[in-house]
């Protein structure tokens, strides 16, 4: 039960809002609803405090008041045993917003998710099957090429900020993650970058389209514990072969995924690497068990030419 305990002076200094904005959310959005005392005077409980602080965020955070007061009343029903608005809805939301360059609306319904969802269920549930479902309305020729490059960019977008907000106690390995050479999707990598640092790794993201030759000079010196490389193109599978003998000389651990080996897993031995399979989370286990049986090391070793 939640006990009511905090004037709204208290409630006020605890969260440095006014009163008067308190008593307008109130009569605005029938939140938070206080108790009263025989006098009438408004009693707030622990949990109208927390609500309080948590619509603070979300409006500091660009979202409207009268929706923030939404998505916590959303997540309070959540916590009383109400399922929470599921992720598939927000998926065509968010493909449809996109798919209309509609960044405000797309903000809000990703805003929204991660209210009432975890990290893990957002990354996995919304934001990668809304990037699959605008690369299949491009391909199918619903969607214009400049639609699924906003829509991309703005999942990139999200995910880098994602990345950046990840734990700096890094208690695990430190691991470089990059695609392979002529790989331009990168979102899949991306949330494999969010998850990792969530779990503790250190994590140097470099990007797209990396050449093997400059993936190998930026070793040199450099102390990581595993590389990760992604490929899900024939081209960028390719490029991979290609450097062949250059990968077998990296004395890391390489660690390759995406759709190039999902579809070839044995050619990630062949290229000196491990394949860690799907789905993403049970990966990221088998990551811990093949990295702790090295040590981490400084390379230094001649340049390839």
């Amino acid at each position: 039960m939640n006990q009511g305990k905090y004037t709204v002076n208290e409630i006020e200094e605890r969260s440095s809002i006014p009163a008067t904005t308190l008593r307008q959310w109130e009569r605005r959005y029938s939140f938070p609803k206080p108790s009263r005392t025989e006098s009438g005077y408004r009693l707030y409980s622990e949990y109208d405090l927390e609500a309080i602080l948590q619509m603070k965020r979300h409006i500091d955070d660009g979202v409207p008041a009268s929706r923030a007061a939404e998505i916590v009343k959303q997540k309070h029903q959540a916590s009383q045993g109400t399922s929470p608005r599921p992720l598939s809805d927000m998926c065509q939301e968010l493909v449809s917003a996109l798919s209309h360059f509609d960044d405000g609306k797309a903000n809000l319904i990703i805003s929204e998710a991660h209210a009432l969802h975890t990290v893990e269920a957002v990354l996995l549930e919304l934001l990668q099957p809304t990037l699959e479902q605008i690369g299949d309305l491009w391909h199918q020729g619903k969607l214009s090429i400049a639609a699924e490059h906003f829509g991309s960019s703005h999942l990139k977008g999200h995910l880098h900020q994602l990345i950046k907000l990840g734990t700096a106690n890094y208690q695990r390995k430190q691991l470089i993650l990059t695609c392979a050479p002529y790989e331009l999707h990168e979102i899949g990598l991306l949330i494999l970058a969010v998850l990792l640092r969530r779990a503790g790794y250190g994590v140097s993201y470099l990007g797209a389209d990396t050449p093997i030759q400059d993936l190998y000079n930026m070793l040199q010196g450099h102390q990581a514990d595993g590389v990760m490389i992604s490929s899900t193109t024939a081209q960028s599978l390719g490029g991979l072969l290609e450097q062949k003998s250059l990968l077998l000389q990296i004395p890391l651990p390489i660690i390759y995924g995406g759709r190039s080996f999902d579809n070839l897993p044995q050619l990630a031995k062949e290229l000196g690497g491990y394949y860690l399979g799907q789905p993403i989370l049970e990966a990221i286990q088998k990551l811990s068990q093949i990295l702790n049986s090295q040590n981490s090391q400084i390379i230094s070793y001649p340049s390839a030419s």
